[in-house]
């Protein structure tokens, strides 16, 4: 008799092995300068000393990456990148969201006054930012066929 294997677990692993590879590729530095770029004009006291904002804001970062790789292989098929977001609207709003609350949670635990608004719209780039950087890197990793 031959091997049952499970398709799920199978599909598991290569989603595994896909995402250590795309993140071989993702840089920290680059992680913490675009955090910066986004949040100092808002939150003053953002610096590469405020270990608890960079953390989370990696944390999001990575995950934004990871969610635009997944949809690269639809701009490798010639899919628009605009066309490409809206297939995954919903899990980046939630996103987005998400680290929106952590920047407000942050911001009031430290008693800094925070324009609501742009607080929003920095995230929102932030995480496009990195939707796009995931999108591209996928979408290239496909042209070279490494997969």
């Amino acid at each position: 008799m031959g091997v049952v294997l499970s398709f799920m677990n199978e599909k598991q692993k290569k989603q595994m092995n896909l995402e250590k590879k795309l993140l071989r590729e993702l840089s920290i530095e680059k992680i913490m300068n675009i955090a910066e770029e986004c949040f100092t004009p808002l939150i003053h006291f953002f610096s590469k000393h405020t270990d608890i904002l960079y953390d989370g804001c990696i944390d999001f970062a990575i995950e934004a990456y990871l969610l635009g790789a997944q949809f690269g292989k639809f701009g490798y098929y010639g899919e628009s990148v605009q066309k490409a977001m809206t297939r995954s609207e919903q899990e980046e709003k939630q996103l987005l969201h998400e680290l929106y609350e952590y920047a407000l949670s942050w911001s009031e635990a430290f008693n800094i006054t925070i324009s609501h608004e742009g607080l929003y719209y920095a995230c929102e780039h932030f995480i496009q930012t990195w939707w796009k950087e995931g999108f591209s890197e996928r979408e290239k990793r496909i042209k070279l066929r490494l997969r």
